[in-house]
């Protein structure tokens, strides 16, 4: 699986390592996913005046790509959370997939 990380700013080895780490969890749910694309972005809420930092993932699957977006005050729980999200969805995929074959 190929993992791409994208954000304007350097990543820490740490949270590289927790990126690949929650990715890789993917993969226990459906081992075909071929691509996991990551996004992280700083940004600041007009209305609340907070820093929040948001992660968005897509994973590639054979015949389409799942997508989830989570925003905290940290990176590591917005990690943690768009992980949950696209587990979710990838497992919905494969019971999906199970039920039409």
């Amino acid at each position: 699986m190929n993992v791409q990380i994208e954000a304007p700013f350097t990543i820490s080895d740490p949270m590289q390592e927790l990126i690949n780490e929650k990715v890789n969890k993917l993969t226990t749910y459906y081992d075909r996913i071929t691509t996991v694309k990551v996004y992280m972005k700083d940004e600041i809420q007009r209305v609340h005046h907070k820093d929040v930092r948001t992660v968005e993932m897509r994973a590639e699957v054979p015949g389409t790509s799942l997508f989830a977006e989570d925003s905290a005050e940290t990176f590591e729980q917005a990690i943690a959370g768009v992980a949950n999200k696209l587990g979710r969805q990838v497992r919905d995929f494969k019971e999906k997939l199970k039920e039409h074959h």
